[in-house]
């Protein structure tokens, strides 16, 4: 089994692939605004780690690289500084989880193994929630009131994605 993690500050998103390139299991899980970094990262431990470690026989952890470069004026150094803590400490805890490092693996990598291309100007949220809605039947796509995918599924997603880049599907 294959655990992928989508790791930010606000949201986790998690999945469990099996050897077979199935969905087993797949979330996300929010954390609590204000609270100090360390705490939210042992609460994920505790609360969805912890759990996925006890019933699923996980060989290989895979996260998702922090973004690396500023989007646009979107993204300030404080939040990428954030980011990159908090992508150390749930590195640290899957380390000691599963007594072996986690994998690390950018979006474009991971969406590239996979076979997802993203055409220029479209967001690559919509492409991955796409794509996995259309992959996995039981991937539950749900949306607002207003239609747009609920908050928190691109982060299911791009987990799904990163665990599934474990397997190089462009060899498929």
């Amino acid at each position: 089994m294959i655990l992928g993690l989508d790791v930010s500050t606000s949201r986790i998103g998690w999945a469990v692939i099996n050897d077979k390139q199935e969905l087993i299991d797949s979330d996300f899980y929010k954390t609590k605004p204000k609270t100090p970094l360390e705490e939210r990262a042992t609460a994920l431990k505790k609360n969805v780690l912890d759990p996925i470690m006890a019933i699923h026989d996980i060989k290989e952890i895979r996260i998702e690289e922090p973004f690396m470069m500023f989007s646009g004026g979107k993204t300030t150094a404080r939040t990428m500084s954030s980011l990159q803590r908090f992508n150390g400490m749930v590195s640290l805890i899957a380390h000691q989880l599963l007594m072996k490092p986690p994998t690390l693996v950018g979006a474009t990598t991971a969406r590239s193994r996979v076979g997802i291309k993203v055409p220029r100007g479209t967001k690559a949220k919509v492409v991955v929630l796409a794509w996995v809605d259309d992959k996995f039947d039981n991937f539950i796509m749900e949306h607002t009131r207003h239609g747009n995918p609920k908050p928190g599924l691109d982060d299911e997603a791009d987990a799904i994605v990163v665990a599934l880049s474990h397997f190089d599907l462009r060899k498929s």
